[in-house]
């Protein structure tokens, strides 16, 4: 049997920091399921109760009596994380080939392929995730009585049907919402909307676009996130005339949802995303180079992580959806 004659079996410390460090331009999906770091490949978190958060006990006691008992009851749900991973063959004629000084870049240039690859999937999980039906992924879906498209007195008003929203958002839930995901059409209807401009820049609009930071000051958000990633399901042979790229979210929705600053047992989240370090490996996102093949010539290089998206709290989610069109009984 032959011996491999090829650098050995380890992980490449150097390109796991690249890896670790590269993120693809316009992906949002860690901004909308916070990562938890998680013991084991499966277990359960713990789901607290939303009415006895919100119920007013009596608080009052007698004299020489023991303070009032209160109980805190507590569900749970289970999680159960998928590996992802993706390879890529170097052939030792691509490096035998190149200029010495871009040597290193062949082995760079695949583990950033393969990354921007990873994080496009999970941007698609999360992304798909957040696009379901009101059952499995926001408490309710609404649509605008007047379309949002168009710079005229005549366009609908984002401004109305959003507070329309926060208020049964907290009538309903208890908190309002802290964070707003669009589609990237629904963000340039809204930069060009009669109604948001003339709020924010003045009437006959003051000149100039309005700009992310202040919708987001205007719907009083800590987060206001633009979907933009677009993917193709296309055969990867088709012509670059004939490519036909979809957006990897509804571009005409706006979804408002709740979530902490970082991951917490005592507050709420409409997501979390658990992310799981196998003990055998020095990081959650690690860049592996395996043996030579001395039939094919390759030196392999995989890039992989452990991790799964859940939504955790539906109730902590509204949609409005086909904000491009008036639909009757809208907001």
């Amino acid at each position: 049997m032959a011996l491999s004659t090829g650098p050995a079996l380890h992980i490449d410390t150097l390109l796991s920091n690249v890896a670790i460090n590269y993120t693809a331009q316009n992906f949002v999906a860690d901004q909308i399921a916070p990562i938890v770091t998680v013991p084991n490949e499966s277990g359960i978190y713990p789901i607290f109760s939303r009415k006895e958060f919100y119920s007013a006990e009596r608080t009052e006691r007698s004299r020489g009596t023991e303070a009032n008992k209160i109980t805190r009851s507590v569900s749970s749900g289970g999680f159960r994380v998928r590996n992802f991973a993706l390879g890529y063959d170097v052939p030792i004629e691509d490096k035998a080939n190149i200029d010495p000084q871009f040597a290193y870049e062949i082995d760079a240039g695949a583990t950033r392929y393969l990354t921007g690859k990873l994080l496009l999937d999970y941007e698609r999980r999360v992304l798909g995730l957040a696009d379901g039906t009101a059952t499995t992924a926001v408490s309710t879906v609404f649509v605008p009585n007047s379309a949002w498209v168009g710079n005229t007195a005549n366009a609908g008003d984002p401004m109305n049907a959003w507070y329309a929203l926060v208020e049964q958002f907290k009538s309903n839930i208890g908190v309002r919402p802290n964070s707003i995901l669009v589609g990237w059409k629904t963000h340039a209807w809204l930069m060009r909307n009669y109604h948001m401009r003339n709020l924010i820049k003045g009437v006959n609009n003051g000149g100039g676009l309005i700009t992310r930071e202040q919708i987001a000051a205007l719907f009083e958000v800590d987060r206001y996130i633009v979907a933009e990633a677009m993917n193709t399901t296309q055969n990867e042979a088709v012509a670059d005339s004939a490519l036909s790229l979809t957006s990897v979210f509804s571009p005409d929705k706006l979804v408002a949802y709740y979530r902490p600053m970082a991951p917490s047992r005592d507050e709420p989240s409409w997501m979390y995303a658990f992310r799981w370090q196998n003990p055998q490996l020095p990081a959650p996102m690690v860049v592996e180079r395996h043996p030579y093949d001395t039939r094919r010539k390759v030196e392999g290089i995989e890039v992989g992580y452990y991790q799964n998206e859940y939504v955790v709290g539906a109730g902590y989610a509204a949609a409005i959806a086909g904000v491009n069109s008036a639909q009757s009984n809208g907001i």
